[in-house]
């Protein structure tokens, strides 16, 4: 079986939709996946956090429109979202340790959908070593 490594760093919404949406293309093609959020896009895998549509500077000005289009195409809930993905295929998603503390969260804060706390080492051997291919968002 084929492995993607999915490394996920910045926390705007659309970023982390778009990574979700590219695990689900990989997921349901057969291929083992594995998504690892560290950074900005760790600082937003709270349970209050994941649900704020904040967009990055690229859309400055259609925040609102994109909202709208969001909640309207059924997108604007990343938690379901993940779950969809897990249900899709082989979909291993984590969160940095390091970054937690860098936003003092701690594990039972984290959504529900993610399926462990590692540090880069861990997923670098677990993850990255061995995959294909690995994707940066």
């Amino acid at each position: 079986m084929k492995k993607v490594a999915v490394i996920i760093t910045r926390g705007g919404f659309n970023n982390l939709l778009q990574a979700c949406e590219w695990i689900a293309l990989a997921a349901a093609s057969g291929i083992e996946v594995s998504g690892y959020f560290r950074d900005e896009a760790a600082g937003r895998m709270s349970q209050t956090k994941i649900k704020e549509l904040t967009m990055s500077k690229g859309y400055q000005g259609r925040e609102s429109f994109m909202r709208d289009l969001l909640r309207e195409e059924k997108k604007a809930d990343l938690c379901a979202l993940f779950q969809q993905v897990k249900e899709t295929g082989n979909v291993k998603l984590s969160v940095c340790k390091d970054s937690l503390r860098y936003f003092n969260l701690r594990p039972e804060e984290l959504i529900p959908e993610l399926d462990e706390v590692q540090t880069a080492e861990a997923f670098w051997k677990e993850a990255v070593l061995p995959a294909d291919q690995v994707l940066t968002f």
